[in-house]
This record gives C-alpha cells, sequence and structure tokens, in this order.
C-alpha cells in the first residue's frame, strides 16, 4: 500500500488538494487531517504586546487503493 502526505498552508487550500487527488480515483483519505504550528511570533511596540502571528501547516494522509 502507497501513502501520501498532502500539505497546505491553509484548510481550503488542503480541501482543494485533496479533493483533486480523491477525483483521479485511486485514492482515498486515511485517518483525519492534522494541523500544526509551524512558526508563533509575538509582535511588541516598546514593551506592549501588540498581537501574536501564528502560521500553520495543514496535513492530510492519503492512501492508494488501486
Amino acid at each position: 500500500m502507497i501513502y501520501k502526505v498532502v500539505t497546505a498552508s491553509s484548510a481550503e487550500e488542503l480541501t482543494k488538494r485533496v479533493n483533486q487527488i480523491l477525483m483521479n480515483g485511486a485514492w482515498e483519505v486515511d485517518g483525519s487531517h492534522h494541523v500544526v504550528e509551524t512558526h508563533r511570533q509575538n509582535r511588541y511596540r516598546g514593551s506592549d504586546l501588540i498581537d501574536t502571528i501564528i502560521t500553520r501547516e495543514y496535513s492530510q494522509t492519503m492512501k492508494n487503493i488501486a
């Protein structure tokens, strides 16, 4: 059995990529999706915290059913 991990920088992009692979007919989703925080940066103005920028990676494991 062949496995493939599909990744994207947004949930919408991951959905598009997974749907494109599913349309080929030889792949199916294996398990649930995962979201990992890849970067977190706090932004300050002086000593005041203004906001936090968070970068995430979305992934889904697919398996070949052919």
